[in-house]
């Protein structure tokens, strides 16, 4: 078999290797593609305080004889409704107004097989439609290269993902008397009903940021700090700092929470069947049966210093990839919210209203309401 036709069945990133040390003597073609490409066309380009800058490279599959010149697009919404359709995402494109390119083409040259950089430059405040909680990506694509070279397909394109990191300010619980015992937050009676059967929903995803500050005791008593209960679920932190579902404890997989780091949290729920994740990784799955009644979240023993941000309910079963997107923020405006809690103190209404505008705020327990304490400068992700 000639090599040419074994090429097409090696995968993209074992093909950029083979391709290292070839020359034209094995009867390769040369073709160019985005370095930062290989391995996934989603680029993460980070940006801090609405600025952040990135680079992509052209990479050819070996070196050039003659300087090649390779031409860029940035490619409109008509591409990226068809990725998102194509590949279940959501992504939304960013404005031109809100980045620069350093030029529309590189050059590889002579004797070579990597260009010079291409660097992009973001400014989302330049841009007022900008939304925190949405996911912005910079469809940029080779659109030609000189001297009849072709591109690498799979390669020739990257989604640059704007990976926003957040200042927030979070909630701190802790108790309000001597019993050491706060009771946290309560929701609506009718968090989890179905509004077009009246009925439980039956597939929904309750998630949340926590981190504890203080320490880990080891006494049971009356100890726990809950991050999610309603009638037919909930999940705690225990005495000794490990996660606890009601089916039972998640030593074996979560070793213990290190005091002072923050995580996000997820339970999702579909088809009679309820997923525990920690950090965006599903750690246990246990059989439910839809309920409808009253969730509470945020109560703590004290001495944990339970520390809550950004609480979400769904009436929908999120998926892996939507839980690890948008763990720090999300558009409050979205039509599958049920609930949307920031949990900022320093926010308009504070920390009990629900900005999804479906006025589900929530109620302090009332038996022995919590302290709550601002916590500002928390970054997400960073913290």
């Amino acid at each position: 078999m000639q090599m040419k036709n074994i090429i097409r069945f090696l995968s993209l990133p074992t093909l950029f290797i083979l391709h290292i040390n070839c020359n034209k003597s094995t009867g390769f073609t040369n073709s160019v593609f985005i370095a930062e490409a290989v391995a996934s066309k989603i680029v993460p380009l980070k940006i801090e305080n609405g600025v952040g800058t990135g680079n992509l490279t052209i990479s050819s599959a070996y070196t050039v004889n003659g300087n090649v010149k390779v031409d860029f697009a940035v490619q409109g919404a008509d591409y990226l409704n068809e990725y998102n359709t194509v590949n279940n995402t959501s992504y939304s494109l960013l404005s031109d107004s809100a980045y620069t390119l350093s030029a529309s083409s590189v050059t590889i040259p002579t004797g070579n097989a990597l260009s010079n950089v291409l660097t992009v430059s973001v400014d989302v405040t330049k841009w007022s439609a900008y939304q925190t909680g949405k996911l912005y990506v910079i469809p940029v694509k080779i659109v030609r290269a000189n001297n009849g070279i072709a591109t690498i397909s799979g390669a020739d394109i990257a989604l640059i993902q704007l990976n926003a990191v957040l200042n927030l300010t979070a909630a701190q619980l802790g108790r309000s008397t001597s019993t050491n015992w706060g009771d946290g937050f309560k929701t609506p009676a009718t968090i989890l009903t179905d509004p077009a059967t009246g009925g439980p929903l039956t597939a929904y995803t309750i998630e949340g940021r926590f981190m504890c500050a203080g320490i880990f005791d080891g006494d049971g008593n009356r100890w726990a700090n809950i991050l999610f209960s309603d009638p037919t679920a909930f999940f705690h932190i225990v005495s000794d700092g490990k996660l606890q579902p009601n089916s039972g404890p998640l030593s074996s997989l979560v070793q213990k929470l290190t005091l002072g780091q923050w995580y996000h949290f997820a339970m999702v729920h579909q088809a009679g069947s309820r997923t525990y994740y920690i950090d965006g990784s599903p750690l246990l799955t246990v059989t439910y049966t839809p309920a409808t009644g009253m969730g509470s979240f945020g109560g703590s023993s004290g001495t944990a210093k339970l520390t809550l941000g950004e609480y979400r309910i769904w009436k929908t079963a999120r998926n892996r990839n939507q839980i690890n997107n948008f763990m720090c923020a999300v558009d409050s405006t979205d039509k599958d919210l049920v609930a949307y809690w920031p949990l900022n103190p320093d926010r308009p209404g504070g920390v009990l209203r629900d900005a999804s505008g479906n006025n589900n705020h929530l109620t302090l327990g009332s038996e022995n309401p919590s302290k709550i304490t601002p916590i500002p400068g928390v970054k997400c992700p960073g913290n």
